[in-house]
């Protein structure tokens, strides 16, 4: 009898185990598949900038610093919200940021699986070319990571973002080959209005924030252009930047990143989504010193109230892209010559002229306006210098009866503190033929004057 009890105890024992196993498979199972974005620990120490990401036990623990260099870029705000909402995925090779970013490791990228052409091409051979041609159509395989949990169930904000697409085509990573293994940090970027200086600049200031963000130098950093673009007149700027930039397109092969960073795309740039409303934006006297320097462009101008620099930004129609062959552009000045004499008469101890600064190079614009005090241009791109002007520097921008004016540029003024004036057409007459306007002398007179005072009180 005691021979069959011990008989039943072992039966019995050997049915928990066995259901303890079970249960811990499904445990298992669950884990790996359950639905919902993976929940992280997120440690930060401010003094530092320092960041851990801790995920579940199957995944290893990713630190990095983000925000070295000065405590304006620890305490930012924008810093602190992209720190807070990290997610990891794939054994943290992939880590999204705010919805807005991602940092991958060892991602092999697959050219082969991108259909568009290579980009870089000189402008006259591709006149006419639709815009659409110019951006990639990524399919599955053109993104390749180690990944032995699950990919990554991310939403990036923006409908139409890029990101969304680069994510769609990423794939555990298979047996190719790549034939080139990039080691220096790198950022991807898709650029939209290429050679629109104002968008451009959306873009230059994202990469900088990506570039302090994971404490790296501008010798550390790479930019790989995920566009098919021919050459533009802004190219030269990121290599002036960077370390170096280039095209996905010319890789025929797979190459594999140790790590590449998925930039935010120029319309999700806090330069552009924070527009008007915000009361600052992260390190932009920062990153107007990085530009100057870089560009080997000192800044040194004091301000001398009896003779202060007034710059007329001229708008002359020329060819930019391949969708305006004719160059025809809007919103320019009728009469220049005569607001040069009559503000140079009005004040003769001021230093008074009039370019169309983007025939030059980057460095001879940003030299014309470090040395400016107060710039006057109709609403358009090259107004964006507002960035470089002197910390006691002043905008007047100029606008037509027609068309839709942003605050893109009001927006830069009170960022940095500047002083600002708006002058707007309401005469039809002073409206004329291929996109002029005839500007009236006196009201600008009388607002550099107003901000003469500002400047100098």
């Amino acid at each position: 009898m005691s021979f069959l009890l011990y008989l039943q105890r072992r039966k019995l024992i050997a049915l928990v185990c066995v259901i303890s196993i079970i249960n811990v498979l499904l445990l298992m199972n669950f884990a790996l598949h359950e639905k919902r974005p993976l929940s992280l620990s997120i440690n930060t120490m401010e003094d530092t900038g320092k960041i851990r990401v801790k995920a579940p036990v199957q995944q290893k623990t990713v630190e990095w610093t983000g925000c070295q260099g000065g405590s304006d870029a620890c305490s930012d705000n924008t810093f602190k919200n992209w720190r807070s909402q990290a997610a990891a995925f794939c054994d943290n090779n992939w880590i999204g940021f705010a919805h807005d970013f991602a940092y991958v490791r060892d991602i092999v990228v697959n050219r082969s699986r991108a259909e568009g052409p290579d980009g870089g091409e000189d402008m006259t051979s591709r006149m006419n070319q639709q815009e659409k041609k110019e951006f990639y159509i990524v399919i599955k395989g053109f993104l390749n990571i180690p990944c032995t949990s699950r990919l990554p169930e991310y939403q990036f904000n923006g409908p139409k973002n890029h990101l969304r697409s680069w994510l769609r085509s990423l794939v555990p990573t298979t047996r190719i080959q790549p034939t080139t293994v990039e080691s220096t940090f790198t950022i991807a970027i898709t650029r939209y209005e290429y050679v629109n200086l104002y968008h451009s600049m959306t873009d230059f200031y994202s990469a900088y924030l990506m570039m302090r963000f994971f404490n790296k130098t501008a010798e550390e950093t790479k930019i790989l252009f995920v566009d098919a673009h021919p050459k533009g007149s802004l190219d030269p700027v990121w290599e002036a930047m960077f370390q170096s930039y280039t095209r996905i397109g010319h890789f025929k092969k797979p190459i594999l990143y140790k790590e590449l960073v998925w930039g935010t795309w120029g319309y999700g740039s806090p330069m552009y989504v924070l527009n008007k409303d915000a009361p600052r934006i992260p390190l932009l006297e920062e990153f107007r010193t990085f530009f100057l320097k870089q560009h080997h462009v000192n800044d040194t101008r004091a301000l001398n109230c009896k003779q202060l620099s007034v710059l007329f930004l001229w708008r002359h129609n020329y060819v930019a892209h391949p969708r305006n062959p004719s160059g025809t552009i809007q919103r320019k000045i009728l009469n220049e010559d005569e607001l040069v004499r009559e503000i140079s008469t009005a004040f003769p101890t001021y230093k008074v002229r009039g370019e169309q600064l983007d025939k030059f190079d980057m460095k001879t614009q940003l030299q014309n306006i470090v040395n400016t005090d107060i710039l006057i241009g109709m609403h358009g791109a090259g107004l964006t210098h507002v960035v470089f002007l002197p910390k006691h520097g002043g905008l007047i921008e100029l606008v037509p009866r027609y068309g839709r004016m942003m605050d893109h540029f009001s927006s830069l003024v009170k960022w940095r503190n500047l002083h600002y004036e708006r002058w707007r057409n309401t005469n039809p007459g002073d409206e004329v033929s291929d996109f002029r306007t005839k500007v009236n002398p006196l009201a600008v007179k009388s607002m550099i004057t107003q901000i003469a005072k500002k400047m100098c009180r």
